[in-house]
């Protein structure tokens, strides 16, 4: 699949099926993921990868245990926001069901003499950004999430993370329900300065 096309279709995927994701593909993800530009080539990423049952169930139930009264169900999908709002209502009510959810991981050990965690994010989020095109491109839906926000510590704890270790992202991973289309974005001149900051009537 061409980038630009990738880039275009890389809808946020929050309907995903149970079946599973060959390891194989999975292993691709985090190829790609490691290809991206990394603060001194550190390369200081890791990547937790949760396939297991086990697993699966003590984050769906950790989400549903924190985010409480806030999992109601919306009463329509008539707008763009509703059905937002539903897909992530079926995400995380259902997170166990998600085939695989993948961890993005850093340290913050940059530079080696004085390491500032401005870096840990020049890191993680392009390799992340990398993983989320690579699945466009094998067909697999995804989204990438903060989720683990909601009980870093647990979530931690529970699957070995060391404490030093900075979780980047939650990204749910599996073959999306719906069909691929392109993502709504402002055009490019509402967005863009040539040679000097214009202000436009919105800002």
């Amino acid at each position: 699949m061409d980038i630009f096309e990738a880039m275009e279709t890389c809808r946020a995927m929050r309907k995903l099926k149970a079946d599973p994701v060959p390891q194989e593909l999975l292993e691709k993800l985090i190829w790609a993921a490691t290809r991206a530009p990394n603060a001194g080539n550190a390369q200081l990423w890791n990547f937790l990868v949760v396939t297991e049952d086990e697993g699966r169930q003590f984050l769906g139930d950790l989400l549903r245990s924190k985010l409480g009264t806030g999992l109601a169900q919306p009463k329509d999908n008539a707008t763009p926001q509703a059905r937002q709002a539903h897909a992530f209502w079926q995400l995380v009510t259902a997170f166990e069901k998600v085939p695989a959810i993948i961890f993005t991981c850093v340290k913050n050990e940059y530079p080696p003499v004085e390491p500032n965690p401005l870096f840990m994010s020049s890191t993680i989020y392009p390799a992340t950004q990398n993983l989320l095109l690579a699945a466009r491109s094998l067909g697999l839906g995804t989204v990438m999430t903060t989720f683990h926000i909601v009980d870093t510590e647990a979530i931690k704890e529970h699957f070995g993370i060391p404490s030093d270790v900075f979780i980047g992202a939650t990204i749910p991973i599996g073959y999306p329900e719906g069909s691929f289309g392109p993502v709504t974005r402002k055009p490019i001149e509402e967005v863009t300065h040539w040679e000097h900051w214009q202000q436009s009537e919105k800002t």
